[in-house]
């Protein structure tokens, strides 16, 4: 309560900002001597206006609480607004009386009321919470300007009646020179007893500050509403939430680069295993190639000079003269490849041309022959091999003896 009451003194000494007593609400006594009055200029609304508000019924005594009166000498009630309907109107329009039940707002909360009024429709509206509950028809005259705006009972120059005693609590009272929408009245019910939606507008030409500012009459006091504490939190959690998303986006940024640096290195990594899996295969071919080959020589490893006998022509057989001779035969021209190194051409050449005692088809040198030599060294021990078969024939030999 302390924090309350000196707010409301200080206001009521006049210590309160501009800034800081936008956020204030008035409270009124439950006399006829609390009320603020004063003069505006009313040229502003002589065709169209609006009247919107914040209203908090207390005192229940008053048969009429007016909130608002704005008084004309050629016309009492130019503008009438209570808290419970009865005689809210605007240009002696009775029609807007006609929803007085729809007032059901519990004493002690708040509502939101607004009133519009057109010249050129001579219709005037009546919302409730935003919602538009009642319309009447009003002369087609202008609204007389150079009268007196009265706040919490009816003008002084009207009537001293108790029964207008308002006794109650307004708050963020603004008077537009225009016919607001029922979007925009809407849009001010529903964001509550803090909400700045119809503030910026062009045509708010009496303001909630400067009403503030007017003398009070009697038991007048301006008390808090925590719109101000509400406003500051929600600029702090606004002010917060862009720093949060200012610093998430450069953490973003951040990732995304990491992110990129990352792919990069992936494609990098990617490249570097298809080179290693070309490789690989590589090794596989070769591997295969060796295998093939060391299986090759594995048949030979353990052959010994022996193993001759082993072979088809003698394995089995009664060693004769004439297997002897054809041995003896192949040794005596195995002596003249001494030096030489004994591929598989030259075997070849042997088990073509050499193949056992019977007379060589060794009279010339043929091509096909000569074709099994490609790629061995002629030493001159196969040349001698060559010349003895072309001028007298191991056969030859054998037939002469």
């Amino acid at each position: 309560m302390f924090p309350l009451f000196l707010v409301v003194i200080l206001c009521v000494v006049g210590h309160c900002t501009a800034s800081e007593r936008y956020f204030n609400a008035l409270h009124f006594g439950t006399s006829n001597s609390d009320y603020v009055s004063f003069n505006p200029d009313m040229s502003a609304f002589q065709e169209s206006l609006s009247v919107c508000a914040w209203i908090k019924r207390i005192y229940t005594s008053s048969s009429y609480p007016t909130v608002l009166n704005y008084y004309h000498r050629s016309y009492n009630g130019e503008v009438l607004i209570t808290a419970n309907g009865h005689y809210t109107y605007v240009l002696s329009d009775s029609d807007l009386d006609n929803y007085k039940s729809r007032f059901t707002t519990p004493t002690g909360r708040w509502f939101h009321l607004c009133v519009t009024w057109a010249k050129s429709t001579t219709t005037s509206k009546l919302y409730l919470d935003g919602v538009l509950v009642g319309t009447g028809s009003t002369t087609s005259r202008s609204l007389y300007t150079g009268g007196g705006l009265c706040l919490g009972r009816l003008h002084p120059s009207w009537s001293s009646s108790s029964n207008y005693v308002f006794g109650g609590e307004v708050f963020n009272l603004n008077m537009f020179s225009e016919v607001l929408s029922d979007s925009e009245i809407k849009k001010a019910a529903q964001e509550g007893l803090c909400s700045r939606s119809l503030q910026d507008l062009e045509s708010r030409v009496l303001k909630w500050e400067y009403i503030l500012s007017r003398s009070k009459s009697g038991f007048v006091v301006e008390t808090e509403t925590g719109c101000g504490a509400f406003l500051d939190m929600q600029q702090n959690l606004t002010s917060l939430l862009n720093e949060t998303t200012i610093r998430l986006e450069k953490e973003l940024e951040v990732v995304s680069e990491t992110l990129n640096d990352t792919e990069h290195s992936l494609n990098s990594t990617q490249k570097e295993l298809q080179k290693t899996e070309d490789l690989l295969e590589t090794c596989s071919e070769t591997l295969a190639d060796t295998k093939s080959t060391l299986s090759a020589a594995r048949k030979f490893e353990n052959v010994s000079r022996w193993d001759v006998l082993l072979t088809e022509p003698y394995f089995n057989q009664v060693f004769t003269e004439e297997l002897y001779e054809q041995l003896t035969s192949s040794w005596t021209i195995l002596e003249k490849y001494v030096g030489v190194n004994m591929t598989e051409k030259i075997v070849d050449h042997f088990r073509l041309h050499h193949a056992g005692l019977e007379c060589d088809a060794f009279d010339q040198l043929s091509p096909a022959m000569l074709k099994q030599f490609l790629g061995v060294e002629l030493t001159q021990g196969i040349i001698d091999h060559f010349l003895d078969h072309l001028s007298e024939t191991a056969c030859n030999r054998t037939t002469e003896s």
